[in-house]
């Protein structure tokens, strides 16, 4: 052979093995644009997911937060209602005291003898230690429902809390 057809043969050779590795590396490389396709398309997913998912944690906390402003409004309310009841009957039993108290002191100015003003001074005295302590009495029982019924919503919120953010952490 002459160096001429060995040219030729590994030019014949040449040609015949072009095509093989145009066709291998056009396939390594669809094969590497499909992966790197497959990987953006989850990772946009996974981003959407995510997005998603933040969207949801917080209108979660946007909810629980409107619900807590709510609960306060309610204990401002129930404590007002509270106070406005503890005050009305103050007042009722001042105006029933001083009502008391004059009577009283008209009847010690109409006594005939000092037995008699004692009389009444004393029962005047009984009485208004009677009435201060059932007075005392029923403003603790409205001072109790007060508290009960303004710390209702409180604490309605706290066991909401410990649902939502403690109970999920523990399991």
């Amino acid at each position: 052979m002459t160096s001429k057809t060995k040219s030729a043969g590994k030019a014949g050779k040449g040609k015949a093995v072009l095509p093989t590795v145009v066709a291998s590396q056009t396939e390594t490389a669809q094969a590497v644009m499909k992966a790197g396709a497959d990987v953006a398309t989850k990772a946009v997913a996974s981003g959407h997911d995510r997005i998603a998912a933040a969207a949801k944690g917080y209108e979660n906390m946007t909810d629980f937060g409107k619900e807590t402003v709510e609960a306060f409004v309610a204990v401002g309310t129930a404590t007002a209602k509270g106070v406005e009841a503890i005050n009305a009957e103050v007042l009722a039993f001042s105006k029933a005291h001083f009502e008391d108290s004059v009577a009283a002191a008209k009847a010690v100015l109409g006594a005939k003898t000092l037995k008699e003003v004692v009389d009444l001074q004393t029962d005047f005295a009984k009485s208004t230690f009677e009435s201060y302590l059932q007075q005392s009495s029923k403003l603790g029982e409205l001072t109790a429902k007060l508290t009960q019924e303004a710390f209702e919503p409180l604490n309605a919120r706290f066991q909401a809390a410990v649902e939502k953010f403690v109970k999920p952490l523990a399991a």
